[in-house]
């Protein structure tokens, strides 16, 4: 959001593919599995539904906050960074969903409360 009003454009990897997770979800699950008094040792993904890429993602941004800045596509290799970022990081959270039952939202839902309550701490 900083970044779409204080710049004309912008440039995302387009080649990245997740799933985004809004902190307060993953909260929200940390906090049922704690109240659930049911503890299953092992390792646990989360994330929001969906799957989306870096770049249509920042255009979902820009569309909630009504931005008239450009987004422009890039490649990993147009975009270097130190760490290494793999293409496809989309988790599978099958085994969270039935060890504790929780309920995942999806990440454009997540995004528009997430946005949302941003926005309404900036007035």
């Amino acid at each position: 959001m900083r970044l779409m009003n204080e710049k004309e454009s912008i440039g995302v990897v387009n080649d990245q593919i997740g799933s985004p997770t809004y902190a307060k979800d993953l909260a929200q699950a940390i906090l049922q599995i704690i109240s659930s008094g049911k503890w299953v040792p092992g390792i646990y993904n989360f994330s929001n539904e969906g799957v989306i890429s870096w770049f249509d993602f920042a255009n979902e941004i820009k569309t909630l906050i009504n931005s008239s800045c450009i987004v422009n596509p890039l490649t990993t290799e147009q975009f270097p960074t130190p760490a290494k970022r793999p293409k496809y990081s989309v988790l599978n959270k099958a085994k969270i969903q039935q060890t504790f039952l929780v309920q995942l939202r999806d990440w454009k839902g997540s995004l528009k409360e997430c946005i949302d309550k941003l926005k309404s701490e900036k007035k």
